[in-house]
């Protein structure tokens, strides 16, 4: 307990030297309209004076609690510089290294060990003296992503366990308490309300005045309502720590402190040609520690452990701030941990005070991260900290009579999207990242832990990771620091935004752009950024190149300089119609694009429509053993029964069964295959199959060709007679049937042309080399003019909300949405892909979990659902977008993964995962008998929304039109 007493310094009586009044002066910043959708007014600070303490850090444990100097009228560190000593003598050679000793450290470790890895944790200082002490340690379940509400469970429930197996006591079961101020926080805090029955998290929706009842000290004027969750609470950091740590050793795992790694020893060496490195030692107190598994668990500090190992993480150390109140009467440790999104605030107990915190729009970068700063807080800059005071005293007014006892202003670790930094570094084989938490790494720690381990033991997680998987970033984005810096800045500001599903950041945008980019914006593309790449959105044609989003202005939140950072913001935006347009679609409605997006699907549905698909990743799989090495990692045949300019969809497994990339191969030759991969997945899709490759031993090589060409997409019933006038070959049926390759020229240029389709229409994919890009385009649209002047069917360019409706109305997958590494190609209905295989004696990587599955039946299923209401852009119900509950006769079975409005049939489409009766699995005969005999809804915001199954895709489900069979 000493090692949070620092949070708990109140109780030493101040002094005067500490004492000092607040500002009250009205805040300078704007809050933006559109994306922190705050909906909130900030009151000057007028009238009486607040006096505060400022309370500064203490330098060891044997000094916790005594208070420094006065921090008054300074801006500077304070922290610990003593001598670091440690004689213990470590271990020549382990299985994993772990650095540093906080909640993530400490569960990592207890993991890995529990699974059989001797494991080592060394901390440079004391455990937790990092960010982990100064965290507030509130554990909310209820979240806007399936994936977080069963990693926050985990924790919660690993703190119960650890009290039960260490007696050290960490859990606190105060509740948490969700304010909502207008109907938009509202409706979101009822997406996880809803969200939670399928958990079984117990929650009940609120009135203004059972709010006030439930939490008497609070303003509920302006309260909408309000969402009670009972069984969350609060982490006792320095507990839950300590309760890790006792039972980790006594698994045989080592945790050993004042012991920083010096050095990561690294060895290069060569596959088939191409360099590699990997992890072979770290070196810690002049000691050699042999180990092939590291794990950088070091918080704010990670990017120096990833300096160590020459990688870059996309992570920036950041000042944050809670304060602690006076004694208020009622107040008391039962009370519910409070959050107040749309005031960007939240509050705690702490004994009879309250300790208010949130997140402001001017934060404060820490650049130059102190390797010796342990046990450590700044002082708090009240001109930042003001911004959140304001939303306190707005919701509580009581604060503003108050002094406030404490201040804790310590360093936090954010990233670019305020997602945590997770998994195997893309380019050094044996350093997993598991850091940049942005403050959530207390309620992360305990299921984070267990994943990690699973994908360092196992090869994968268990769970769907891929939202802070370190491979979601590109490494062009990940070393451009003004990039990393400015999606860092806006993800802080935005961190208790609404969760929209179509919202779009304003920051690090154009970092990365196809060849068309230009051509597309001067013909009005709203470009959204997925991985800083600039993919088509949607287009508005008549505003032309006034979509584009401009310079990154901070949200004009800072005066001069930003804080900590040696570079100056741009002048202020004044107008900015990108960011008008990505407002319009900030909404759990229809967004403002819905009717331009129905138009660019009828095109595709009856003329033809173009998209710029450039954004996916293109490799070559090459040698000698390609061919080996393709067939041993894809599900789909690879070998001599595929006949080279064969194009397959193919999924790629792990040793589970689950799917961990769905892509195309094409045999160019017995020893050269193209593979395109995901625009969003690729970093992770070439690490795997990189990482594959050479475990196979095959003698075969992965190169990455994404910068060398652009794809483009033509798709549509005319897409034929438009491309036939411009390349020098016949491209029927006969001569191109569906799933080939050809090498063609298109006016001169040598392109790659592939029969392929994700909209479900016949369609060409042009995958031209990226300097011919501009003038295949241009040569397409010229032609698609023609074509439609000549026959009077629509030609039009396209983005991916189109592609989201058209594939939805088809039932093609997304991974990361409906399939992922948590699911089997079995589960995702999409068992085709292996089933070639399945049926003769073909080895490949997740054949024997297949076999098995196959054996036994299925647990869950993922499921396709129509709602039977009728619907329509901008008039009657509102659309679904995901995370709803599926219910069949009333009882919940699954939730929602993925929603698209499909344009053409004119109806709300949701895939969802399903749990088979009783738990018990179902062979598919019995499992599609029983989904077809039950009565189905959707809950949506509390209220069930009757729909029907689907067992067959929604649009042409006997798929004429991708062959080509119309009826025109």
């Amino acid at each position: 307990a000493i090692l949070v007493e620092a949070k708990r310094i109140a109780t030493c009586p101040p002094g005067p030297s500490q004492r000092r009044a607040l500002s009250r002066r009205a805040l300078r910043l704007s809050r933006p309209a559109h994306c922190l959708r705050k909906s909130r007014r900030m009151n000057a600070f007028i009238g009486r004076r607040a006096v505060v303490t400022v309370v500064a850090a203490p330098r060891s444990r044997s000094q916790v609690a005594t208070r420094l100097a006065s921090a008054a009228g300074r801006h500077g560190v304070v922290g610990s510089r003593r001598p670091l000593s440690s004689t213990v003598e470590l271990p020549s050679e382990v299985d994993a290294v772990v650095i540093g000793g906080g909640s993530l450290g400490a569960s990592c470790a207890y993991h890995l060990q529990q699974r059989g890895a001797r494991t080592l944790l060394l901390e440079a200082h004391q455990l937790t003296a990092g960010t982990t002490w100064h965290t507030a340690g509130m554990l909310w379940r209820l979240r806007p992503s399936d994936v977080d509400v069963e990693l926050h469970t985990y924790t919660r429930d690993m703190c119960i366990k650890l009290e039960e197996e260490t007696g050290v006591t960490s859990w606190t079961e105060n509740g948490g308490l969700f304010i909502a101020c207008n109907k938009e926080r509202l409706d979101e805090y009822k997406r996880l309300w809803t969200m939670g029955r399928y958990f079984g998290i117990e929650s009940r929706m609120l009135s203004p005045a059972e709010t006030k009842e439930l939490y008497p000290i609070l303003n509920v004027d302006d309260v909408y309502g309000a969402m009670h969750s009972p069984t969350d609470g609060t982490i006792d950091p320095a507990g839950v720590v300590n309760a890790y740590k006792r039972a980790a050793e006594r698994l045989g795992a080592r945790f050993v402190e004042q012991c920083p790694v010096e050095s990561i020893e690294t060895e290069s060496y060569s596959v088939h040609g191409q360099a590699r490195r990997r992890i072979c030692a770290v070196m810690a107190k002049g000691q050699r520690i042999s180990t092939r598994v590291v794990v950088n668990c070091a918080g704010a500090w990670a990017n120096r452990i990833a300096d160590m190992a020459q990688v870059t993480l996309p992570l920036r150390a950041m000042k944050h701030a809670y304060i602690v109140t006076e004694a208020i009467e009622g107040v008391h440790p039962g009370l519910p941990n409070m959050r107040d999104h749309d005031l960007s605030i939240y509050f705690k107990t702490q004994g009879d005070s309250l300790a208010l915190g949130g997140y402001e729009q001017n934060p404060e970068f820490w650049p130059d991260v102190d390797p010796n700063f342990h046990f450590g807080l700044f002082d708090l800059d009240w001109d930042t900290f003001n911004q959140n005071l304001e939303g306190h005293i707005k919701r509580c007014p009581l604060i503003e009579t108050l002094g406030v006892k404490s201040t804790v202003c310590g360093p936090e670790a954010f990233t670019p999207d305020h997602k945590p930094l997770v998994g195997p570094d893309v380019e050094l084989r044996g350093l997993t990242h598991c850091c940049g938490f942005n403050s959530m790494g207390m309620m992360l720690g305990g299921g984070v832990g267990r994943e990690v381990s699973a994908w360092i033991v196992e090869g994968s997680p268990r769970v769907d990771l891929f939202s802070m998987d370190v491979a979601r970033f590109h490494p062009e984005c990940a070393r451009d620091a003004h990039w990393v810096e400015d999606r860092t800045h806006e993800s802080y500001a935005k961190t208790y935004s609404i969760v929209f599903p179509h919202d779009e950041p304003l920051a690090g945008r154009q970092a990365r752009k196809s060849a068309l980019h230009d051509v597309l914006l001067a013909k009005g593309c709203v470009y959204q950024s997925r991985q800083g790449f600039e993919r088509p959105g949607w287009f508005e044609p008549a505003m032309g190149v006034g979509v584009t989003c401009k310079n990154y202005d901070f949200y004009a939140a800072y005066e001069g300089s930003v804080s900590g950072l040696a570079r100056s913001p741009p002048t202020p935006h004044t107008d900015h119609p990108y960011h008008k347009l990505v407002e319009g679609e900030c909404t759990f409605g229809w967004g403002q694009s819905a009717s331009r997006v129905a138009e660019e699907c009828r095109a595709a549905r009856n003329g033809v429509a173009v998209f710029d698909q450039s954004y996916f990743g293109k490799f070559f799989l090459e040698g000698p053993e390609a061919m080996k090495a393709a067939d041993w990692i894809c599900t789909a045949r690879m070998d001599d029964s595929r006949p080279i300019g064969a194009v397959a969809y193919t999924a790629l497994c792990n040793e589970r069964g689950g799917v961990e990339a769905d892509l195309t191969f094409t045999k160019l030759a017995e020893d050269k295959f193209y593979i395109a991969a995901g625009g969003t997945t690729f970093m992770h899709d070439w690490r795997w199959i990189q990482g594959q490759v050479e475990k196979s031993g095959f003698n075969a090589t992965l190169r990455d060709a994404s910068e060398e060409y652009c794809m483009i997409s033509v798709q549509g019933p005319y897409s034929r007679d438009l491309l036939s006038g411009l390349v020098d070959t016949s491209i029927d049926d006969a001569s191109v049937p569906f799933g080939t390759c050809r090498h063609v020229k298109l006016s001169g240029h040598e392109i790659m042309l592939l029969r392929l389709t994700f909209v479900g229409e016949l369609g060409f994919e042009l995958h031209v080399p990226s300097k011919s890009a501009v003038d295949v385009y241009g040569e397409v649209m010229r032609a698609g003019a023609a074509l439609a002047a000549a026959r009077g069917v629509p030609v039009s360019d396209a983005g991916y909300r189109a592609i989201d409706s058209l594939s939805a109305e088809k039932g093609y997958r997304h991974w990361h949405a409906d399939l992922s590494n948590a699911e089997t190609p079995l589960e995702a209905g999409i068992g085709f892909v292996a089933l070639a295989k399945l049926k003769v004696d073909s080895p490949f990587l997740g054949r024997q979990a297949l076999e098995r599955q196959r054996e036994e039946g299925l647990r869950r299923r993922l499921v396709c659902l129509t709602l039977d209401e009728a619907m329509s852009p901008h008039s009657g119900p509102s659309p679904l977008n995901g995370n709803e509950t599926i219910c069949r006769d009333g009882v919940c079975v699954g939730f929602v993964r993925s929603a698209a409005y499909g344009h053409i049939i004119g109806q709300q489409i949701a895939y969802g995962y399903v749990d088979a009766p009783g738990g018990a699995p179902l062979k598919p005969k019995a499992f599609s008998e029983w989904l077809t005999s039950g009565k189905w809804s959707i809950g949506d915001r509390g209220v069930d929304r009757a729909a029907t199954f689907r067992p067959k895709t929604v649009f042409d489900p006997e798929g004429k039109r991708v062959k080509g069979e119309y009826e025109l």
